[in-house]
């Protein structure tokens, strides 16, 4: 075995294979960060088996991304920038994963995603910078949106190596089988298609039905798993214990502009537990982020007060219901918790959307200047999926709409949710 290669066993796959440098960023602080960052956040609450990290979804992404690589025969020193890219893909994320996005701003108040937050680590990490070198830039490329290259959409794209690594491992961690579909046919068909001053990735005719178990396995773990209500209730006392805490300024909010100075040595040292733990050390067991945050380590949880299914309302209530907007939810939780004798930071509006994201039309991923699913003939001709597909969804999302609230008040609001949403 070469000196310059090192193997780390892995559940999904066996072992995954390392270089030297690889090992070197894989040591560096931001990565091993990943390893106290769940990868489903408090999803564990639900399937207490989801206790997996970032850490290893990272492995598993760039074992994807370097089989995908290898199979379009992209040249060596462009494998070497995916395997890197692959990597580093998730080290913009903070506590509780998509949930921390909501809190990082820019000076102006702009939101910020964990992708914008890598490619910050990127630039400015030194040790990272090191490992790196003259790759660093052609890194930074794969992290762009406007980059219209096969390569990129190994990293980000409907079929990238990141879901193709998550829903399966996802899946093998809850104990579902939802996850599950056809990987080594999918890595078999997958192909490069070049046209005009851009290139693709397409799957072979024979990888179709491949394909097809792929993208109802995503929406699958979107209906059982990533949007679980449960889940939903957990993320959504993250947030509100968030909002609490800002409001208090039992958080600092210049720690979470992406601009401060003090920004990437804050987030580094912010996980799930530390996280926790700022606002259980700086709050008080009589203030709501303090109890919010206490209820989700004792698994003490909010509940439905109410729930509804959108689809069944009528009209007038469906039209109220799906032009509500974020900023009128704190209206009606006021009026709500004020009918239900409740404190109103426990009162939490929650609309959730469902949608059959990978089932979309070509129309609507051109429209978002993104790429449909591409399946590629016998003949080399191209065709988008959705032409040849015997499985279609032209159904509207599945929306939901919930109140979670404390046991002692969840009667009370289940008699008068329906006249404070839809009366007046």
């Amino acid at each position: 075995m070469p000196d310059n290669i090192k193997f780390i066993r892995d559940p999904i796959y066996g072992f995954v294979e390392l270089k030297n440098s690889e090992i070197k960023l894989l040591d560096s602080p931001f990565l091993q960060r990943l390893r106290r960052i769940k990868q489903l956040g408090n999803t564990h609450l639900v399937y207490p088996s989801a206790c997996h990290s970032r850490f290893e979804h990272s492995l598993g992404v760039l074992h994807v991304a370097n089989r995908m690589a290898h199979q379009i025969k992209l040249p060596t020193s462009q494998i070497r920038v995916v395997r890197y890219a692959a990597m580093l893909h998730d080290i913009g994320h903070g506590p509780l994963s998509h949930n921390f996005e909501d809190i990082i701003k820019t000076a102006d108040g702009e939101k910020v995603s964990h992708e914008d937050i890598a490619k910050k680590i990127i630039k400015e990490d030194r040790l990272i910078g090191q490992v790196l070198g003259r790759d660093k830039e052609s890194v930074l490329e794969l992290f762009d949106e406007e980059n219209e290259t096969a390569t990129k959409e190994i990293i980000s794209s409907n079929i990238d190596a990141d879901k193709l690594d998550y829903l399966r491992r996802d899946s093998y961690h809850t104990g579902v089988a939802y996850g599950t579909f056809d990987l080594e046919r999918i890595l078999h068909t997958i192909s490069e298609k070049e046209e005009a001053d851009r290139s693709y990735l397409t799957i072979l005719w024979k990888g179709t039905d491949a394909l097809e178990n792929y993208r109802l396995a995503r929406y699958l773990m979107h209906t059982q798993v990533y949007q679980h209500h449960v889940r939903a209730i957990s993320d959504s006392m993250f947030r509100r214990a968030v909002e609490i805490a800002k409001r208090e300024e039992t958080l600092d909010p210049d720690l979470f502009e992406i601009e401060n100075e003090n920004f990437l040595k804050h987030f580094l040292s912010m996980d799930d537990v530390r996280f926790y733990d700022i606002i259980l050390f700086n709050s008080k067991p009589e203030n709501n982020d303090y109890k919010l945050i206490n209820w989700l380590e004792t698994r003490n949880l909010l509940k439905r007060g109410y729930e509804v299914n959108v689809r069944n309302l009528g009209v007038s209530e469906k039209s109220k219901i799906i032009r509500m907007k974020p900023s009128d939810f704190g209206r009606y939780e006021e009026k709500l918790a004020s009918e239900a004798n409740c404190d109103k930071d426990l009162v939490i509006i929650y609309k959730q959307e469902i949608e059959n994201a990978l089932y979309k039309s070509s129309y609507e991923y051109l429209k978002e200047n993104k790429t449909p699913f591409i399946v590629q003939d016998e003949n080399g001709d191209i065709h988008d999926l959705d032409e040849v597909s015997l499985i279609h969804s032209s159904s509207e999302p599945l929306l939901k709409f919930y109140i979670f609230c404390p046991e002692e008040a969840k009667e009370t609001i289940r008699k008068i949710a329906g006249d404070v949403l839809y009366g007046g």
